[in-house]
């Protein structure tokens, strides 16, 4: 069984409650080895289905609610995150910065955290992405959620220092988000706009040409 984080919404506690028992009514019906689910909103459906067939249950992490929204998170879906963290049988953290996180914040042992990175050899991208010559221009791309979580103002400001020193780096923010009206103002702010261009939201093979 695979399940999914999905995304925010409305009522999205008694959503996660939902999917929780149908989690349970598909380990009832189905034959499987482990569950693995993604973020929080998977762990009550994750466990669920362990209550039902005993299987082991490893819970992957993407990101925290301390890395969503600081420190003022959602008490709720902070006690579901230890919840799962403490259940599972094993933790996949998708980087060294959330493994410590998750030590830190809810005090799960190192070696039951493993570190998997998102990532594509070498060999792979360059059989995916044909880059064509470009015209000497220095890009940066900046490719999220323009949201707490992904620190847009950071690559808002780092970009204007670089730009104080090499005039000729374009910097891409592509993406769409709670913060994007405030981080283009910011960008107006200092002066840099000529050099910093919003996309709005990218998919599928828009992205693929972006990077």
């Amino acid at each position: 069984i695979l399940a999914g984080s999905g995304g925010y919404g409305a009522d999205l506690c008694t959503e996660v409650g939902r999917y929780g028992e149908a989690g349970r009514i598909v380990a009832a019906r189905t034959s499987f080895d482990v569950i693995h689910g993604h973020d929080w909103m998977a762990v009550p459906a994750c466990l669920a289905a362990r209550r039902v067939s005993g299987r082991p249950f490893v819970l992957h992490v993407h990101s925290l609610e301390y890395d969503r929204s600081g420190a003022g998170g959602n008490g709720e879906i902070c006690a579901v995150e230890r919840r799962g963290l403490e259940a599972a049988d094993r933790v996949i953290a998708v980087s060294n910065y959330t493994k410590e996180m998750i030590v830190r914040h809810y005090g799960i042992a190192r070696e039951k955290i493993a570190v998997v990175h998102n990532a594509v050899t070498a060999a792979e991208g360059r059989k995916a992405y044909r880059v064509p010559a470009g015209n000497g221009e220095k890009r940066v791309l900046f490719l999220g959620r323009i949201t707490f979580q992904k620190g847009p103002d950071h690559f808002v400001a780092a970009a204007a220092k670089v730009l104080a020193v090499l005039p000729d780096v374009r910097f891409v923010m592509v993406g769409a988000g709670d913060l994007l009206p405030q981080t283009i103002e910011r960008v107006a702010e200092l002066g840099i706009g000529r050099q910093v261009h919003f996309t709005g939201f990218l998919d599928g093979q828009e992205v693929e040409r972006m990077f």
